[in-house]
């Protein structure tokens, strides 16, 4: 029985409900998950090659906790993950990470900031599969996700996003979207569970966008420390920064401003944002310039345009922390299961993977996946013994 209360990632496994009929059942349930986990930590794309692997690795059978003297096959291995609630693993996966984060002084306030956005899964939409689209809930510091929500092809993110929300404690991070969930009910469903948020404004809803863009357009591209507005005299916070990168100067600008506060028919405005990029060859000279408008809930005094701006970069961050890790490094793009619930199933087992990783401190994940295909039992200590 695992101690209660317990953070090893192994014992929290075994909380889930096992579906399946006592008669014939040779292996636990938490042991089958974690062997999963443990293959994709060493390089192995799904539970087929995980299966097949672990048959050569005996020493796993012993690491975690199998009476029987062999790992189980592939088949096995599917028909767990087929009959398995997917919401209950998710369920077990959020309260876990909640757990972990407090308790570990490296990873205080790494779950301050979250963003919401859902990559496709693209060889299991290609074949078929029910869901095919995940919503997720990522850390913009670490890339770990907190929890995910499968996106039927019969509906979009929208009315998803408001039953994500109940997934995790929305009154803990600020939350960033894309401008998909620049929705009132969305908005509204965030200030109800006392929580922030910063969200982009693009041309639809349109009224939204006008309003943001008149207020920007006298205002001049630089402005100087306490600077008001040119016309109404309020106040106005901006930030920029200036970077060298892949061979391009990038300029980003912030811009934020409360004057619009009581005018807004928007659940929880305390100021409206204007973000400036500006991108520029220095050899040819060429600049590409982009305007983005957006809002928050946040005060001046909670946040101020440096803090804004570090939350919107932070945002498009997890790109490349969780969505690509995913995809190339665990093999979420190359996967083409679909049967019931195993797509959302394996994509939970994957952010496992990954976020045990970076609890360990990881920031090189390939090089790391390379390691523990050599040394495998060093990973089943990190989901045993750790955290």
């Amino acid at each position: 029985m695992p101690e209660k209360n317990s953070r090893h990632l192994l014992d929290r496994l075994a909380e889930i409900q096992d579906p399946r009929n006592e008669k014939g059942k040779r292996h636990p349930l938490n042991s089958i998950l974690g062997l999963i986990i443990i293959g994709l930590m060493s390089g192995h794309k799904g539970y087929t090659s995980t299966a097949t692997w672990a048959r050569s690795q005996p020493v796993l059978v012993q690491a975690l906790g199998w009476t029987h003297k062999t790992s189980p096959c592939a088949a096995t291995g599917h028909n767990v993950l087929k009959v398995l609630d997917a919401d209950a693993v998710e369920k077990t996966w959020t309260n876990w990470v909640e757990d972990v984060c407090p308790s570990q002084p490296d990873l205080e306030g790494c779950l301050d900031t979250v963003a919401i956005d859902g990559p496709t899964m693209r060889a299991s939409k290609k074949s078929g599969a029910t869901i095919s689209h995940l919503l997720s809930v990522v850390s913009h510091e670490l890339g770990v996700t907190l929890t995910q929500q499968g996106v039927s092809d019969k509906t979009n993110e929208i009315p998803i996003s408001t039953e994500i929300l109940k997934n995790f404690d929305v009154s803990g991070p600020v939350i960033t979207t894309d401008a998909l969930l620049t929705q009132k009910t969305f908005c509204h469903a965030i200030i109800e569970g006392n929580g922030d948020y910063m969200l982009p404004v693009k041309k639809n809803p349109p009224d939204l966008y006008d309003e943001i863009q008149k207020l920007f357009q006298d205002v001049p591209d630089t402005l100087s420390e306490n600077a008001t507005h040119p016309l109404l005299g309020d106040p106005m916070d901006n930030h920029q920064t200036c970077e060298k990168s892949h061979g391009r100067l990038e300029t980003r600008c912030l811009k934020a401003s409360s004057s619009l506060n009581e005018y807004l028919d928007w659940p929880g405005t305390e100021q409206v944002i204007q973000y400036r990029y500006i991108r520029k060859n220095p050899n040819t000279e060429e600049e590409t310039t982009k305007v983005n408008y957006g809002r928050t809930s946040l005060t001046p005094e909670e946040a101020s345009a440096e803090r804004l701006l570090e939350l919107h970069r932070g945002h498009w961050s997890i790109e490349n922390k969780s969505h690509w890790m995913r995809g190339t490094q665990l093999g979420e793009d190359a996967s083409s299961v679909r049967t019931g619930a195993i797509p959302q199933t394996m994509a939970a087992l994957r952010n496992a993977a990954l976020a045990v990783l970076r609890f360990d401190g990881v920031t090189r994940i390939a090089d790391k996946i390379r390691y523990y295909a050599s040394k495998p039992l060093l990973a089943v200590k990190l989901i045993t013994e750790c955290f």
